[in-house]
Formats: structure tokens, sequence, C-alpha cells
């Protein structure tokens, strides 16, 4: 059974789009250069966010402390 529906929107063609872009973007960077400009990115999302600061947070634990992964 086919859709004969054109599609207003794709969404694999717009994640491919933005992952290009920013593939292009860090390129060249090295590993910390591209941690600092992750870390800067402000994130609107309220889930990302909170996902963000529990990253930074495990991050963080001292030396010894087991992490849940």
């Amino acid at each position: 059974m086919s859709s004969t529906k054109k599609k207003d929107f794709d969404a694999v063609a717009m994640m491919r789009s933005i992952r290009d872009q920013l593939s292009a973007h860090i390129q060249g960077m090295t590993f910390e250069e591209e941690r600092a400009w992750l870390a800067a990115q402000e994130i609107t999302d309220p889930f990302l966010r909170r996902l963000k600061e529990r990253a930074a947070e495990q991050g963080a634990a001292p030396a010894g402390t087991a992490r849940r992964d």
C-alpha cells in the first residue's frame, strides 16, 4: 500500500543537514576545543538542560565514586 500524500516535512533530511553543518563547524577542533564549544552552547529545552546538568555532576564526581551509566 503506497501513500500519495506529499511530505510537508522530512525529518531524516533535516537531521542529516544539521549533522553536516555541525560536523563542518567542529572539523579540525581538538577534543578539548570541542568540549569547550559544546559546554558554551545555550540549551533552551528544560529536559536537555537537566540532562546536561546531570552529566556535569557525574563528570565532577570524586575519584573512586561509582557512576551510573
